[in-house]
């Protein structure tokens, strides 16, 4: 198969990281595959997004600095007028870069029109990674998004949540392919026996997110604040640490170390050391840290939403409802109290990331990509054209 996948750049975060992992596994199987960008098409070739996130990420530092230094002095009005421009740029970009395939993938919500404007000529998808309208504030931008989902185009969901969200509030169905993560990175390097014993200091790891507040990093302050206050009591210490892009601009509530962006290995590396694993999202669609940590042999908190798929609550891990503050610090508190319990989570969700092999998820991926082809009609808008085109003659009656 020829499959296009539609960017509009080189993501750097797990969205995109997903899909370059299953475009490496396509081109790995004898496919095809190319990433059409708005202003390039590249004939994809394996790991070659490796190289391209640290290229571009150094070409684009003054882009960096002009959005964090001058966004907040230009009037809205004359952002917004320059975003619209631009989006229409980067979809008549993505068309005219376009070459013939037998698939192509829409990845984000802009790119779903550009694969609606040639779903004539290829098969068009949606590949899902979010509920895309939760990254967008304004209320037009948020209906661009969610007309998206109305689109005849095969749609794919990453996570068995936003495949319930297509049907329950669009009656729209939609493929689930899960996301997979790299086994040979993400696996325990310390035993985790040696951990859930009894002990006077325990080690959570969270993610740091200020710019995004869905990704719930103050509830996580609030709980881990509660947590301390009630384990001191006891002799207990909570040793804190949090990763992420950029450092904390302000001083929190509680303490905690900021130990820079870290990545693979080295993720690895910290998943396997730390006791807790705690991510407070309001909202989520299959993220990576989750599992990744389990692979790790690290006892995961989460919340609910976006998890669902892999987390059981007492079984391979431990779930809340999110912004449930007091709920997340029990959560904690029990982990700590009960080691031997934490242990058997631990234990069940080691054979459950095993599931997630990228291998298994290329599979069903494929079986995805071969069925689209075999039941798609490139006839069922063929009445409009020829309407159009005064063919009427040609028109069935």
């Amino acid at each position: 198969m020829k499959i296009s996948y539609l960017l509009l750049g080189w993501g750097n975060k797990g969205g995109s990281i997903v899909l370059y992992n299953f475009m490496d596994n396509l081109v790995r199987r004898g496919h095809e595959v190319h990433a059409v960008f708005p202003d390039k098409n590249i004939k994809w070739e394996v790991g070659i997004w490796r190289y391209k996130l640290g290229t571009e990420s150094e070409n684009n530092n003054f882009l960096n600095f002009f959005k964090k230094n001058l966004f907040n002095i230009i009037p809205n009005s004359i952002l917004e007028y320059y975003k619209s421009i631009i989006d229409k740029r980067n979809l008549n970009g993505l068309i005219d870069n376009w070459q013939t395939s037998d698939i192509t993938v829409a990845t984000f919500y802009l790119t779903a029109y550009a694969a609606y404007y040639l779903s004539d000529r290829t098969v068009p998808l949606y590949h899902m990674q979010h509920f895309e309208e939760l990254f967008v504030s304004d209320k037009k931008n948020r209906l661009i998004a969610r007309n998206t989902y109305y689109l005849p185009l095969i749609k794919i969901a990453n996570s068995s949540w936003l495949k319930k969200i297509m049907k329950e509030k669009f009656n729209k169905e939609a493929y689930l392919v899960k996301p997979g993560i790299d086994l040979k990175i993400f696996k325990p390097y310390e035993n985790p026996q040696n951990k859930y014993v009894y002990k006077n200091e325990w080690r959570i790891l969270s993610y740091l997110d200020e710019k995004r507040e869905w990704k719930g990093f103050n509830d996580a302050v609030k709980a881990v604040k509660i947590a301390r206050e009630y384990l001191q009591e006891k002799g207990i210490k909570l040793r804190w640490e949090v990763f992420g892009i950029d450092p904390p601009s302000k001083k929190y509530e509680t303490d905690f170390k900021y130990i820079g962006a870290i990545f693979n290995k080295d993720l690895a590396y910290l998943y396997s050391k730390t006791d807790i694993v705690l991510l407070t999202s309001w909202y989520e669609s299959f993220p990576l840290p989750p599992i990744e940590a389990m692979a790790c042999g690290s006892l995961i908190i989460t919340t609910s939403f976006g998890t669902e798929d892999y987390v059981i609550d007492y079984q391979n891990g431990l779930v809340t409802m999110p912004r449930k503050i007091l709920d997340i610090a029990n959560k904690i508190i029990y982990a700590i109290e009960n080691p031997n319990e934490s242990l058997k989570m631990v234990k069940n969700g080691l054979k459950t990331a095993e599931e997630y092999d990228w291998e298994s998820c290329t599979d069903v991926l494929e079986k995805v990509l071969t069925q689209s082809i075999e039941n798609y009609s490139f006839d069922q808008f063929k009445f409009f054209d020829l309407l159009s085109e005064g063919k009427l003659n040609q028109l069935e009656t």
